[in-house]
């Protein structure tokens, strides 16, 4: 039941950093032109084909009229037996509640609210995430922060054209401005990101995942992937968006839970008696 557990903790922490409508090893470099910003070394052809998903996405000044998002779904790890559903709200910039239940298992819930990330489950208790895990959760709650791809990275390369799940894709490598490398591929036939590789802090250390985007769709009038393959080493965790819908979320919906609220109250009172 430990490697269960410990593996559904991964894959929650995964899917959580997923869930936006613009999802997020030795490279050869192209020789494209490049475009400076400051600090930031952008190659011109990457950034012309991230700006082509944005725009096949509906482009930015629909993406930016979208402040909330409330999708429910289904997560699957085959190889272990697991099934579930996973729902998820947020309120952008900075609110988020997530709620995983896969039956015979504690459900999971983790959230953002008043600049904490946290995260509950009777098998690990209330935590507060530490910087590193919860940085890619503040970033996707802010369903912003993907539009803004030239400030957050300071490199955006063009590598090569490649193959990814059976597609003709541009594989790009991105840095960001606290020096965290991922890999993402587009399609070179409709210009949607189909997949991506990272390195994912987790409460069990740093895991190398693989993700495929797939079935693009209009979805709670938004286009949007409906389904994310997330391979973590041999393991595969299956999440499928079934509904989506971006009316206004009351901001009850992510108020900390009692346990939560708790431990931020006795660790501000161990601090304080502290010699």
């Amino acid at each position: 039941m430990k490697t269960k557990s410990t593996l559904k903790a991964a894959a929650i922490a995964v899917a959580i950093t997923t869930i936006s409508g613009i999802p997020a090893s030795p490279f050869t470099s192209s020789a494209s032109a490049a475009i400076t910003l400051d600090d930031k070394n952008h190659d011109a052809k990457a950034v012309k084909i991230i700006d082509t998903m944005i725009k096949a996405l509906g482009g930015r000044e629909a993406l930016e009229s979208i402040k909330f998002m409330h999708q429910t779904g289904t997560i699957s790890i085959a190889a272990m037996g697991l099934e579930g559903t996973i729902e998820t709200r947020i309120s952008s910039p900075d609110k988020l509640r997530v709620v995983v239940d896969i039956p015979m298992m504690s459900k999971t819930t983790s959230g953002l609210n008043d600049g904490v990330a946290w995260s509950l489950d009777a098998m690990n208790g209330p935590r507060i995430l530490p910087a590193e895990e919860a940085k890619d959760i503040i970033n996707q709650t802010n369903l912003l922060y993907p539009l803004g791809f030239l400030e957050h990275n300071q490199t955006i390369e063009y590598v090569e054209e490649t193959e990814f799940d059976g597609q003709a894709a541009h594989k790009i490598r991105l840095v960001d401005t606290d020096g965290d490398e991922s890999i993402n591929y587009y399609a070179v036939e409709s210009g949607y990101q189909i997949g991506s590789q990272a390195e994912t802090d987790t409460s069990m250390g740093k895991l190398n995942v693989i993700t495929v985007i797939k079935e693009y769709k209009e979805i709670g009038g938004q286009i949007q992937p409906t389904k994310l393959v997330q391979k973590i080493g041999p393991t595969e965790v299956v999440i499928s968006i079934l509904t989506a819908e971006s009316s206004p979320i009351d901001d009850s919906v992510f108020e900390l839970p009692a346990a939560i609220t708790a431990l931020i109250k006795a660790t501000a009172d161990k601090e304080k008696a502290a010699p």
